[in-house]
């Protein structure tokens, strides 16, 4: 990712732990949200989720896109 323009820095963070599931979510910076978007029609996202189907056992869902403006 650090080759990704306008890419600023990735984590994954672990939230509650449930006795069915066990809560995550990836949190990625961006300089612009048109960095972002070019990266998500990208040759290189498509390398980094290639696969992901074949662990839908593992989700309880599609992932949900939630974006965020910083304010302060």
């Amino acid at each position: 990712m650090d080759n990704v323009p306008g890419f600023i820095e990735f984590h994954l963070v672990k939230g509650s732990n449930e006795e069915s599931r066990t809560l995550y979510a990836s949190h990625s910076t961006w300089k612009s949200e048109d960095d972002f978007s070019n990266w998500t029609r990208s040759v290189a996202f498509r390398q980094a989720h290639k696969g992901a189907g074949e662990h839908s056992e593992v989700y309880l869902g599609h992932p949900v896109f939630e974006g965020f403006d910083v304010i302060i």
